[in-house]
C-alpha cells in the first residue's frame, strides 16, 4: 500500500528544460550531499541494457517534507550549489514529461518513491505525484533511477559534470586549478559545469563556499569569478603548485585569470620573485641601447605616456598588472 502526494506542478511547469538541465538537478544534489557529510559518497551508474541512469549517495535520505517546494535541507550550507530546494522534483517532472521514469530508493527510511503525472480530483487537472511505499531496504543508500535513457542521453552528462578524477589540476584552498588545455576556460562549482564570461587560460573548479551565483545557478558574473581565480593563483603561487614564469605569462597577456592581482598580498618573497621576472622580461623586449639613452618605462594610460614623454623616457603601453608592478629600478 502506497501513500499518494500530489505536487502543484502541471506538465507544462518550466516548459524549456530539458533531459540535460533535469539530470543536472540531480548531479548538483549528489554532489552537494557528499560535500556536507564526506561518507555520503556520490557516484553515477549507467547501464545501457537496461537503459537505467542512477544517481547514488552512499548514505542519505529524504524526508516527506521535502516535496514541498522551496523546502531543502541545505538552506544557508555554504559548502553547497543548491539553495532553493526545488531541484529534485523540477528534475522528476521534466524527465517524466520525457517519457522517462523516475525512481527513488530512499533505503535509509526503508521506502520507495515512485513518481508520474496524475489527474487529481481536487485540483481537476493532471499533476506530478510521488507514491511512498514502505519497503525493507538492504543499506542507508539514496538512489535516483531515471528509465529509458538512451546512450546518446547518458553521454552528455560530460557536458554537465567534471567526473573524472584523472584530470591534471592544481589544488588550492579556494578549489582546483584545471591545467589540461581543453578545460581552458571552463568553470565548475563543486564538479558542476557553469557559465562564466571572460578569457581565462586555465580551466576552475571552485568551492561553493568562494563562488556567489546567479539564481539559475548555472551562471556567475565575470567579476566574481576573477576575483576568485585571482586568488586561486596566488595561493598556488605561494604554495609552489604553480610556477612565477607562468604567472608572469598569464599578467604580461592581461589573461583575467589574474587580473586583479593586488602584489601586496603575495607573502613570503613571492611578491619580489614575481615583480623580478616582470622586470627582466620588459627589459628584454625592450633593451635600452647604452646607459646614456632613454630609458623604456612600461604606462598603461594616455596621461602616463605623456608623463614618461615629458621626462624624456621612452613609454611602452603594457598592461595594467605590468604598468602598476613596482620594479626597483622604475
Amino acid at each position: 500500500m502506497s501513500t499518494c502526494f500530489e505536487l502543484p506542478l502541471t506538465p507544462n511547469y518550466v516548459r524549456d528544460w530539458d533531459f540535460g538541465m533535469a539530470v543536472r538537478e540531480l548531479i548538483q544534489n549528489g554532489l552537494d550531499q557528499q560535500s556536507v557529510d564526506a561518507k555520503s559518497l556520490f557516484s553515477v551508474d549507467y547501464d545501457p541494457d537496461t537503459q537505467k541512469l542512477k544517481f547514488t549517495n552512499a548514505r542519505s535520505r529524504l524526508k516527506v517534507n521535502t516535496l514541498l517546494l522551496g523546502r531543502s535541507s541545505k538552506s544557508n550550507d555554504e559548502d553547497t550549489v543548491g539553495q532553493f530546494g526545488e531541484g529534485y522534483k523540477i528534475a522528476a517532472l521534466v524527465l517524466n514529461r520525457l517519457g522517462k521514469t523516475f525512481t527513488i530508493y530512499n533505503n535509509m527510511m526503508n521506502q520507495i518513491w515512485t513518481s508520474k503525472f496524475k489527474n487529481s480530483r481536487k485540483w481537476l487537472d493532471k499533476l506530478l505525484a510521488f507514491f511512498v511505499e514502505d519497503v525493507q531496504s538492504p543499506n542507508d543508500s539514496l538512489v535516483i533511477e531515471v528509465g529509458n535513457v538512451t546512450q546518446e542521453e547518458y553521454n552528455q552528462l560530460t557536458e554537465i559534470w567534471l567526473s573524472d578524477p584523472s584530470v591534471a589540476r592544481i589544488r588550492t584552498e579556494y578549489g582546483d586549478i584545471l591545467t589540461e588545455p581543453e578545460y581552458s576556460g571552463k568553470f565548475f562549482v563543486n564538479g558542476l559545469y557553469i557559465e562564466c564570461s571572460g578569457d581565462f587560460s586555465f580551466g576552475y573548479d571552485v568551492k561553493p563556499r568562494y563562488m556567489v551565483l546567479e539564481r539559475d545557478r548555472k551562471s556567475c558574473d565575470s567579476w566574481s569569478a576573477r576575483q576568485v581565480t585571482c586568488k586561486m593563483i596566488t595561493s598556488a603561487l605561494l604554495s609552489g603548485g604553480l610556477d612565477f614564469d607562468t604567472a608572469k605569462e598569464l599578467i604580461e597577456v592581461d589573461a583575467d585569470d589574474i587580473n586583479l592581482i593586488d602584489y601586496t598580498y603575495i607573502e613570503g618573497g613571492g611578491k619580489e620573485r614575481l615583480i623580478e621576472n616582470l622586470e627582466k622580461s620588459f627589459e628584454e623586449q625592450h633593451p635600452s641601447e647604452s646607459k646614456s639613452s632613454s630609458v623604456y618605462v612600461p604606462v598603461n594610460s594616455e596621461i602616463d605616456k605623456e608623463r614618461v614623454n615629458a621626462y624624456g623616457g621612452i613609454p611602452v603601453i603594457v598592461p595594467h598588472n605590468v604598468a602598476s608592478a613596482p620594479f626597483p629600478t622604475r
